[in-house]
């Protein structure tokens, strides 16, 4: 699943190239989506115009100029693909928008638990309710990560996942994060102490930024909607990493399962 830096390469990518345009139609060619898509699509979005693109936790934000929003979620191995031409179709691509200079963007999902819903600003408000905040914002720091960790009983790497805490920070992210921090992800998250706090803030930011900068991480599915794919991967500490040497101290990367997700770590780096 796409986590916070390839949602956010793919906004900024569809900031760039449709912003502004005008969709002439949408085709949906299956409507049986994690949530149905909504009979009337092309009655709501036709002739509508693009007016921003965001990105909210993984979700990516298109903001229409009836007041309208496209809600779109990439699932598991969902993709937008960006194309400047009639493009032969894909059994898996289920909704296709079309716009007024024939480009188009086309949601791929071969599994189908993306999502493709269309809220007013009042549904928005709702539907956002109750994310966490954004790491990459100023008011995300050791201070406020602290506030967030106190109290809470469980492991600090599933409290950086907890989307109704801080969002987008999936498991890869998670784990190299708190790598880059030397933080055990067996630690309770009301232990840590403020350094730590302040340091793990740091590397989160840090390691999303850079994710954003290689153009994400791609180790099955995700491609950016121009086809490139990302080269994050290549610099994994140690998610993915089971049984080789730490980049660092050369001791031997472990993996384990915490609340039923992979958790790669080093038990010499991490305390």
């Amino acid at each position: 699943m796409p986590e916070l830096p390839e949602v956010e390469v793919i906004s900024n990518f569809l900031l760039d190239k449709i912003k502004s345009k005008q969709i002439s139609n949408v085709t949906v060619n299956n409507w049986r989506m994690r949530v149905p898509v909504i009979k009337n699509i092309d009655d709501v979005l036709k002739n509508r115009c693009i007016s921003n693109i965001e990105r909210r936790g993984k979700y990516i934000i298109w903001y229409m100029d009836n007041d309208t929003a496209v809600v779109m979620h990439l699932g598991m191995s969902g993709k937008l693909i960006y194309a400047e031409d009639d493009r032969a179709r894909n059994k898996h691509d289920h909704v296709i928008f079309l716009f007024s200079d024939n480009t188009s963007i086309i949601f791929h999902d071969p599994r189908r638990f993306g999502l493709v819903i269309i809220l007013n600003e009042e549904e928005k408000v709702s539907f956002f309710n109750d994310f966490g905040i954004e790491p990459l914002t100023d008011e995300f720091n050791g201070g406020y990560l602290q506030k967030l960790l106190k109290n809470r009983k469980a492991n600090v790497k599933s409290v950086l996942m907890n989307n109704r805490l801080i969002v987008g920070v999936g498991n890869i992210y998670a784990s190299e994060s708190l790598f880059r921090a030397r933080i055990s992800p067996f630690r309770p998250a009301q232990d840590l102490k403020y350094k730590e706090c302040k340091r793990l803030a740091t590397e989160i930011k840090n390691i999303l930024n850079d994710a954003i900068t290689a153009g994400g991480s791609t180790l099955r599915n995700y491609a950016q909607p121009s086809g490139s794919v990302g080269c994050f991967q290549n610099g994994f500490y140690v998610y993915g990493r089971v049984q080789k040497p730490c980049k660092v101290c050369n001791n031997i990367i472990t993996l384990i399962r915490q609340n039923g997700r992979s958790t790669y770590f080093c038990n010499a780096c991490q305390n």
